[in-house]
């Protein structure tokens, strides 16, 4: 469901906006303090580039601000959605004064660490900022009991996933006060009603009904039988179009903060551990079991493109490796299961992330055998293609893992699906880090 403005919310968001600027100021003036002291009295060419300097950030996030509508919070707003705008803007942000003082020539009179320690400061400050406010706002319309009182007309099985999800969020602020399934007389509404929401079958004799008694109506379409979690609403003209599971990764700016991350991580794993930790590996699998080092198979990847997946081998040589190893399986060596365990044999796949066939989060990629067998007896799966595949994925970190029961591999595509349509760089860091610890109920 849309999220929809409540009453009282503009106020709430112009304080938020100066208290927001309040940490931008003071982040910058607290650190050209600590770093460089009174620089009027003590540099003032210094001083009045960084005067120069602290005028053009603070127009720029003024202006970002209102175009990237960082301060505009919805009453219930997932805060994953609030911090993206937040990290777009102050990315664009940060580039866009770099770019002003390459081209100027200024950057010699600027101190690295002061800058790091200035973004470093209002990105921590400013996300806490932004959970302690949604969480205050959504307490404040919990407790001042404001909600919105609606009327529905029509019938769909929208009605009952709209109660259950209202009921479930009454910080959206608003309340079902009667259901019709079919158009009611003027009398039947009493003026407590604040608005009409109908099917679309509906739509025509509702919106006289509304115009008469000069209330707000809205459209809820039945889509629940898409079986998507996620829906969109755009346009071309004046013709409304709405999309289908709009994947975030679909985006450029997510779909670059997401492959930076991968390009990042993975040259840093490359240099700095598998450099010194694969020969090291290598020797231990000599001497437990003949054969090579790594161990590489056909998996399905993006759209369903074929890819050469890497890892250190974990059985012995000859064995037949395109069958999924269970729990207590011979083929495996002792030093095997010992990588497996500790997932140590699954490094060599930063090389498949270096290259761009894989990502450090998405659905797991599957042997071409299970591939085809899931595509005949799962009737979404193939949306699990529409991103890179990745070394851990929500099903893992959900511990979704082990068998290849129908039942449980749909629990891992619907996990995939919904990472899909609900990717962040917070989700990835969450799944990430729930891998890592074992922490099942982070995500």
């Amino acid at each position: 469901m849309g999220l929809m403005e409540s009453r009282g919310i503009r106020s709430s968001e112009f304080s938020f906006f100066l208290v927001d600027g309040a940490i931008l100021v003071c982040s910058f003036l607290l650190w050209a303090n600590v770093l460089f002291g009174n620089l009027s009295v003590n540099n003032p060419l210094y001083y009045d580039q960084y005067l120069v300097l602290f005028i053009l950030v603070f127009v720029l996030w003024v202006s970002f601000s209102l175009v990237f509508n960082v301060h505009k919070l919805k009453v219930g707003v997932e805060i994953r959605s609030v911090l993206s705008r937040f990290y777009k803007m102050v990315f664009i942000h940060i580039s866009t004064i770099a770019l002003v003082v390459f081209i100027l020539k200024t950057s010699i009179y600027y101190s690295r660490i002061f800058l790091f320690l200035f973004v470093l400061f209002y990105l921590c400050f400013g996300t806490i900022l932004r959970f302690l406010w949604i969480y205050g706002l959504r307490k404040y319309y919990l407790n001042k009991n404001s909600s919105k009182l609606i009327v529905t007309i029509g019938t769909g099985s929208q009605w009952e996933r709209l109660s259950i999800e209202l009921n479930r969020h009454p910080e959206y602020g608003y309340k079902i006060g009667k259901r019709f399934d079919i158009l009611p007389s003027v009398e039947e509404l009493s003026s407590k009603y604040e608005e009409i929401w109908v099917s679309p079958d509906e739509m025509l004799s509702a919106s006289r009904l509304a115009d008469e008694l000069g209330i707000r109506l809205r459209l809820v379409p039945d889509l629940g039988v898409l079986l998507a979690n996620r829906t969109r609403l755009t346009s071309f003209g004046n013709i409304p179009i709405v999309d289908i599971r709009p994947e975030p990764l679909s985006f450029f700016f997510s779909a670059f903060i997401k492959r930076s991350f991968d390009v990042f991580i993975s040259i840093f794993g490359l240099l700095f551990i598998l450099s010194w930790l694969t020969p090291i590996i290598g020797i231990l699998i000599g001497i437990n079991s003949k054969g090579p080092i790594f161990y590489s198979q056909t998996r399905v990847g993006t759209a369903g493109n074929n890819f050469r997946i890497w890892k250190f081998r974990t059985m012995y040589k000859g064995s037949e490796e395109d069958i999924q190893a269970a729990s207590k399986d011979n083929r495996v060596t002792f030093l095997g299961k010992i990588l497996r365990k500790t997932h140590l044999d699954e490094l060599p796949q930063l090389w498949n992330v270096f290259i761009g066939k894989m990502s450090l989060v998405g659905p797991r990629p599957h042997m071409l055998a299970d591939h085809s067998e899931y595509t005949k007896a799962i009737s979404n799966y193939g949306i699990r293609h529409w991103v890179r595949p990745g070394m851990t994925g929500l099903a893992q970190a959900r511990g979704l893992i082990g068998s290849k029961d129908l039942e449980l591999m749909s629990q891992r595509i619907r996990a995939d699906i919904y990472y899909i349509e609900n990717w962040s760089f917070i989700l990835d860091l969450k799944i990430i880090g729930a891998t890592l610890l074992g922490k099942r109920k982070w995500i």
